[in-house]
């Protein structure tokens, strides 16, 4: 299995011997999905996990701060088989309500995977239907799932510490 945690590690900094005293944040790389890898110095703010044994799949949304105070959200998939690849989606963002509203707003449905090949079959109209309704019962549960974990997610921002 494909995993986006080494890429989502922090790398060792490259500075001098005059700057190991001052502080710094680590630097971040997070490999995304169809795009360059996103970049910075930072920390995180916040993380949290869905991981439920009975799903073959589970998510994990993080919080970054960037060093020159923006905000970078992070929405990963990761799944159990080795056959699957893990994904990640990061996004950059000027202001801390705009890095919340990337992870808010994120559909789940975009990560259902296709399970036959429709190119190269004959189907009837009720064999469609019924793959159909199987797709659709996908992303609603790939929604829920996500719905639930952002729903605490923003809870414990909230919450006081």
């Amino acid at each position: 299995m494909s995993s986006m945690m080494e890429q989502a590690q922090t790398e060792p900094s490259n500075q001098g011997a005059v700057a190991q005293f001052a502080p710094s944040a680590p630097v971040k790389r997070i490999k995304r999905v169809g795009g360059r890898p996103l970049v910075f110095e930072g920390s995180e703010l916040a993380m949290a996990m869905s991981y439920t044994p009975t799903l073959p799949y589970w998510y994990e949304t993080n919080l970054y701060r960037t060093t020159d105070n923006r905000f970078v959200a992070c929405v990963r998939l990761f799944y159990v088989s080795a056959d699957e690849q893990d994904t990640a989606r990061a996004w950059e963002c000027a202001t801390l309500d705009e890095a919340i509203e990337k992870l808010v707003n994120y559909d789940a449905a975009a990560d259902v995977r296709l399970t036959m090949d429709y190119a190269s079959h004959d189907f009837y109209a009720a064999e469609m239907a019924a793959h159909a309704l199987d797709i659709r019962a996908r992303a609603k549960g790939y929604r829920e799932h996500y719905a639930s974990l952002i729903g605490e997610f923003l809870h414990d921002l909230d919450a006081p510490s």
